[in-house]
């Protein structure tokens, strides 16, 4: 099948771009082929590029991360959908509500995907407000959602968000998946790490992430000189992460680490600890589950990410540093029931692997080709 996606940036910007970015290779793989219509891509062959802009009051968070909001040009968009199969639309904004008309006047069958929601919007310009959620689940839904006949979603949580603020597409739950080489590996410790307790967490490093609450967690821990944090990753804090962590009794690691230190870390910290207020699914999450490291998770009522906790024990309230250090306090104090729980994780993480959710893909692509869907229930997220 040739797929045409349609994508802001194909540049690994942030987690949907990275997303599709995986999805794209995993289905090369097994022979299908792709047009790519962007603004940046890393892609030559079959890449179509569209002009871009920022959005006012965003355009610092958007230049941190290199992702530029597209502009529909239809002579662009008609090339690269003139001899594909289906057109897959992966965000909701301008350059998809073009894609999506003109690929509806050229007979195209279209699908759209959830990677975006409008807390990711207003967390990057530092707004909370439930009027502007209400307006942007609205424009989301004109842009792209209803404007289609299916959409992806990577988590019964996101599917659910969508039906709430009014959908009426089909939806179907797929996971983005842990890819294959996120897996268990024997790895000798890092001498660095001593006899800490190791912390982990690894993202792009800004507000609406809440490393910055880690640090405070850990800093009011009873164990805190016994505690190594790592904040794995780069972004518009991360001199501010660097000057917080300087008041914490053991130098935190806090830079961007490559795949292979990634890899490292997951197999060998004992907790993987993830506040970030708002996830549609979590791919670091996922990545830690992959290699049978436990998450500890906040519990913000915009996150999927607290479905990859174990139990309660592996779960805290939002934004509440006391209960953060509660719960590293327990585990420091259980670091052998701890190490003990990863067989658990790693029997959690099977449905995810990256494989089997390329599997459920293909079946979406193959239902779509066919003359009607099925408005059938969504799918709860281990049926991916």
């Amino acid at each position: 099948m040739k797929i045409a996606i349609v994508v802001d940036a194909f540049n690994g910007a942030n987690g949907g771009t990275v997303t599709t970015m995986r999805l794209v290779e995993g289905l090369k793989k097994r022979g299908h082929r792709f047009n790519i219509v962007a603004t940046e891509s890393v892609e030559e062959e079959g890449f179509y590029r569209v002009k871009g802009f920022m959005v006012p009051g965003g355009k610092e968070s958007q230049a941190s991360m290199g992702f530029m909001l597209g502009i529909p040009q239809k002579d662009v968009l008609r090339r690269a959908f003139a001899d594909v199969d289906l057109v897959q639309i992966q965000m909701p904004f301008y350059l998809g509500y073009g894609a999506a008309k003109l690929a509806k006047r050229m007979d195209k069958k279209v699908m759209g995907a959830f990677h975006v929601q409008p807390q990711n919007i207003l967390s990057g310009m530092g707004m909370d407000s439930k009027i502007l959620e209400s307006v942007m689940h609205r424009l989301f839904n004109f842009l792209l959602f209803n404007r289609v006949p299916l959409v992806q979603c990577p988590s019964q949580f996101a599917a659910d968000m969508l039906r709430e603020h009014g959908c009426r597409s089909i939806l179907r739950v797929v996971s983005n998946g842990i890819p294959e080489k996120y897996t268990a590996q024997q790895c000798e410790r890092p001498a660095f790490f001593g006899d800490s307790l190791v912390l982990m967490n690894v993202g792009r490093h800004a507000g609406e992430k809440r490393q910055s609450l880690l640090i405070e967690g850990v800093k009011r821990s009873q164990y805190a000189d016994k505690i190594l944090l790592m904040l794995c990753g780069k972004g518009e804090m991360t001199d501010t992460l660097v000057r917080l962590g300087n008041g914490l009794p053991n130098k935190p690691l806090i830079r961007y680490v490559s795949d292979e230190e990634k890899l490292l870390y997951l197999n060998t910290a004992d907790l993987y600890v993830h506040g970030s207020i708002v996830e549609l699914e979590s791919l670091s999450c996922l990545e830690a589950i992959g290699c049978g490291l436990p998450c500890l998770i906040g519990d913000s009522r915009y996150s999927a990410a607290s479905q990859f906790a174990l139990d309660k024990r592996f779960v805290f309230r939002k934004d509440d540093a006391d209960d953060l250090a509660k719960k590293i306090d327990y585990w420091y104090e259980h670091r052998d029931e701890l190490r003990a729980s990863r067989a658990k994780v790693l029997e959690t993480a099977e449905p995810y692997r990256f494989e089997r959710c390329l599997d459920r893909m293909e079946e979406i692509y193959r239902e779509l080709g066919r003359e009607t869907l099925s408005d059938e229930p969504v799918l709860e997220p281990d049926a991916a």
